[in-house]
């Protein structure tokens, strides 16, 4: 993975259509694109792009690049859904789930009891999100994340399930999200997506926070110097009727100034962001269904947890309170509901 922000995420918008990044250092990467894509980049259909200005034969791109202003435009124009099935040479097996299940899936406070294990296809959907972020200059950025449509567990991952391009299957024609589940989905794929942008961001932000808290000091620190003068000017000079009301006016007028000064500092270190569903892919994929009981005293509930042969491991459950993943959770008493540990300590 590129470690260069700007290129990592240039090499996710390569790849999208069609093109190869290849990376060439830290800072350099090689991209090959499609002659219709490299038209609308306004860049030849193999090319060097660097974040560094001395790269002999390279583009350069910063944040600021009308580069990256083309990719969001042709990014606006892109919505897709896409579907393909992976074909497993292997054996599934379905015996011996037992086992790994009760080392796997651990209720804090019940039972887990394995009840059966069958081949089923499960899709996965393998989310692309844009985003535009804006404060004191602009940058554009994508995130990626695979949710399990069946357990609606995200971010999974499938392991190396899209490695090979010859066990890739067409889909004549792939089923829809069911209208009960297309709710819930996009729910988690907002979520899911802001975590990730927000995690894209962190270093940025901080970066605006420390730079805002600066500004405040200094700004703070130059008109309490003033109010300092004006309250020295009136205690030195035992100032009082309208000579006084005229300092104490000065005084408030400065502190209103200080005001609107820290609403503009506010306003210009504000991070807003912008983004949206750019394609999924619905990915079907061969693999193990493990049916479970879950129990908690004389609650019992049927669950069924996946075991992905690309990875070689059962997948966790879903906290059916804060939506994330859970290998170790707790149950509650009136209908087994999963809960993770963070909520289950926040229960009232």
């Amino acid at each position: 993975m590129m470690s260069d922000p700007i290129l990592s995420t240039l090499s996710k918008l390569v790849s999208l259509y069609d093109g190869v990044a290849e990376p060439e250092g830290d800072n350099q990467m090689m991209v090959l694109l499609t002659a219709n894509i490299a038209k609308q980049l306004h860049l030849s259909e193999e090319v060097t792009l660097s974040t560094k200005a001395d790269v002999p034969g390279s583009v350069f791109v910063t944040y600021h690049s009308e580069l990256l202003s083309r990719f969001s435009h042709i990014m606006g124009n892109r919505g897709s859904v896409s579907a393909i099935a992976i074909n497993y040479l292997g054996y599934l097996k379905t015996t011996g789930f037992e086992k790994q299940l009760l080392q796997t899936l651990k209720p804090q406070n019940g039972l887990i009891r394995f009840l059966e294990a069958k081949p089923e296809t499960t899709r996965y959907l393998w989310c692309h999100v844009a985003y535009t972020a804006e404060a004191d200059e602009k940058r554009v950025g994508m995130v990626s994340f695979i949710i399990n449509e069946l357990t609606q567990v995200t971010p999974v991952e499938i392991g190396d399930a899209l490695f090979w391009e010859s066990d890739r299957l067409v889909v004549e024609h792939p089923e829809a999200i069911s209208e009960k589940s297309v709710e819930e989905i996009s729910s988690l794929i907002e979520r899911t997506s802001a975590q990730l942008v927000q995690s894209d961001l962190k270093n940025w932000q901080a970066k605006l926070a420390r730079a805002k808290a600066r500004d405040e000091d200094r700004l703070k620190t130059y008109y309490d110097t003033i109010a300092v003068e004006i309250h020295n000017r009136i205690q030195s000079r035992q100032l009082s009727g309208e000579d006084k009301e005229r300092e104490l006016a000065r005084m408030e007028a400065t502190n209103k100034e200080l005001e609107r000064k820290l609403a503009d500092l506010e306003e210009r270190y504000s991070l807003n962001v912008e983004a949206s569903l750019y394609s999924v892919m619905v990915i079907h994929l061969p693999t193990v269904h493990i049916q479970c009981e879950l129990v908690r005293k004389k609650t019992k509930r049927i669950v069924t947890a996946v075991w992905n042969p690309f990875t070689k491991v059962i997948e966790p459950l879903r906290c059916e309170r804060s939506g994330v993943p859970v290998y170790e959770f707790y149950l509650d008493d009136t209908n087994a509901q999963i809960i993770a540990a963070t909520a289950w300590n926040q229960k009232s």
